[in-house]
């Protein structure tokens, strides 16, 4: 078998099953001939505990998600309690260790069940915490509503005052297979496990809106426009704006950010704007959560935008470097003339001067008019030597313009072309 393990306290009952005599715990092994269905790769472990929690949530909970290394070799851990069948109380943990391969996979599983009186150890502990902290957010899914609740009382710091509760024992059980367990050399040099794409999820092609304050919004057309929370806001700021993704036209020379929405499972792909070596296209997904509108207005406060256009002002330097221009807009999929906030480098008499044009001319902010700024044709415009402070603040002159505009901030996008002054 692919796993060797401690029995110790166990009886072999046949090849693959090991049972407790004084407790009943079951213990079993399991080898597959195909890869295991998880939801996401064992690195992407926010994404897996996710997907865990929303699939477990059919028939019970998830307690915890981990990944532990057998023996050396990356292995996903997790509890799950499950309601007992046919009866009115009483609950199973099982923990299990999966060890996944391309086209195979070994299972190490305890099962532990209540017994005689059920319910002592969460109304032992529902008196020391208080009813109305009980039920808790699932830590890696909020959004789900569990056959069976997350509640504190399944927290690992309790077992040493119910050691003999079935989930203390699956723990227990669990750290001593984790120290001594050992995976069959000729199964780890199999395959390595990758995830298979969801039966049956249709992906959308999406542009991204200005992240403010946790929230994107994503537009399918320019009237279809969708809400989420970032679970990962870093991953995604880290990416959105810097060259690095999938783009769409909207004119000639004018291009925006886009990525792959698959609303069934509540997650975006950050598709690579360039194939890899194979011709292909990839790119990490992220989870979100879909909010109503006005939870992501709610999150729009002087604070949380101006955050949001310093990091505009990041994305305008990543485009200079690369010699592109940045541009702030109304979002959707189409090109509108106006307004704009346009912020680009230019050469002059051998200078580079960090410009910010804008149009409508915003009379209604002080900045603008504070400052030396010159009328062009197309609209208005700030201008002074290029270094990496002046074109990030240009971020900020943005800021000050699109305040100005009879749009929320929430209804905002980027858009970028090349640079026809920049230096190759």
């Amino acid at each position: 078998m692919p796993i060797a393990f401690d029995t110790t306290g166990f009886q072999q009952h046949d090849q693959t099953t090991w049972f407790n005599p004084t407790t009943n715990d079951q213990v079993s092994l399991n080898y597959f001939e195909q890869a295991p269905d998880l939801p996401a790769a064992l690195d992407d472990v926010a994404e897996l505990r996710r997907g865990l929690a929303h699939l477990t949530a059919e028939v019970g909970c998830l307690v915890e998600a981990h990944i532990v290394h057998l023996g050396g070799e990356p292995t996903l851990f997790q509890i799950v309690k499950l309601p007992l069948p046919n009866q009115p109380s009483g609950q199973a943990f099982l923990a299990s260790f999966t060890v996944p391969r391309a086209n195979a996979s070994a299972v190490l599983k305890f099962q532990a069940v209540e017994q005689g009186m059920t319910g002592m150890r969460e109304a032992a502990l529902m008196a020391q915490v208080g009813f109305e902290n009980w039920v808790q957010p699932h830590p890696y899914a909020p959004e789900v509503q569990g056959k069976l609740p997350f509640h504190v009382g399944d927290d690992p710091r309790w077992d040493p005052q119910f050691p003999q509760h079935p989930l203390s024992r699956a723990r227990a059980w669990a750290h001593r297979v984790a120290r001594t367990g050992q995976v069959d050399p000729r199964f780890a040099a199999q395959p390595a496990f990758e995830p298979s794409p969801e039966v049956g999820s249709t992906l959308a092609t999406v542009v991204p809106g200005l992240p403010i304050g946790g929230y994107l919004p994503l537009w399918l057309d320019d009237e279809d426009v969708s809400y989420w929370r970032m679970s990962d806001p870093e991953s995604v700021l880290g990416t959105l704006g810097q060259g690095a993704l999938a783009r769409t036209p909207v004119l000639e020379n004018r291009f925006r950010d886009v990525v792959a929405l698959d609303p069934a499972s509540s997650t975006i792909m950050l598709a690579n704007r360039y194939r890899d070596e194979d011709g292909g296209v990839s790119g990490p997904s992220t989870p979100l959560v879909r909010v109503p509108e006005t939870e992501a207005r709610a999150a729009v406060n002087a604070e949380t935008v101006l955050e949001a256009f310093r990091w505009v002002g990041l994305a305008s330097e990543a485009a200079a470097d690369r010699g592109e221009y940045v541009a702030v807009e109304a979002g959707g999929v189409t090109y509108r003339e106006k307004p704009y906030v346009l912020m680009i480098v230019k050469q002059h008499n051998g200078q580079r001067f960090s410009v910010v044009e804008t149009s409508p001319v915003p009379d209604e902010a002080p900045i603008w008019h504070d400052q030396l700024v010159h009328e062009a044709a197309t609209g208005q415009t700030m201008a002074g030597p290029a270094t990496p402070e002046t074109i990030r603040g240009g971020g900020l002159l943005a800021m000050y313009a699109t305040t100005t505009w009879d749009l929320h901030p929430s209804r905002l996008c980027l858009s970028f072309g090349p640079n026809p002054q920049a230096i190759p």
